[in-house]
């Protein structure tokens, strides 16, 4: 059921976010991460990903949880990751790509849960993992792109690099 990645590249406080140009989730900000393609493991996924998005390889992320969602369009859902970037490492922003703008963007301003710049259910998962509370799952149901209900559960096994 889980086809896609996600990363949230932390410096400090801040988060490198993509405001993606495409959908899902054209015109809002949100982690990096894409679809797993055959024969590759969630964090072979992760890691191709982020360099493809950023041109970083990270040597380090953490499986934070996974994020499942139901629709009448459809279910999927994605492993989530955090990695934390070496204060060495300099990611010059805004950055145009080829799947939308890559900017460093304040904590605060990513997590506020009036902000409709970000994708709409990060400010409920999203705290945790900046937290360290990795192992939980976070299901959400959509009717008409439109978030009715998540629960949360501490149930999911860590995915290790």
């Amino acid at each position: 059921m889980l086809k896609y990645t996600l990363c949230f590249i932390r410096k400090g406080n801040q988060l490198l976010l993509l405001n993606r140009k495409k959908n899902p989730n054209m015109g809002l900000w949100n982690g990096v991460g894409g679809k797993i393609e055959r024969n590759e493991t969630p964090i072979e996924g992760i890691l191709r990903e982020t360099l493809e998005e950023t041109g970083i390889s990270l040597s380090k992320v953490d499986h934070a949880g996974d994020v499942i969602w139901e629709s009448s369009s459809g279910n999927s859902g994605m492993y989530v990751f955090i990695a934390d970037l070496p204060v060495d490492v300099a990611v010059q922003t805004p950055i145009q790509t080829d799947e939308g703008i890559l900017d460093w963007k304040e904590i605060d301003w990513v997590l506020d849960p009036q902000n409709k710049g970000v994708v709409d259910n990060i400010h409920i998962y999203l705290p945790n993992i900046l937290e360290g509370q990795f192992g939980y799952e976070y299901k959400f149901i959509y009717e008409d792109w439109d978030m009715k209900e998540y629960k949360v559960t501490k149930s999911i096994e860590a995915l290790t690099l």
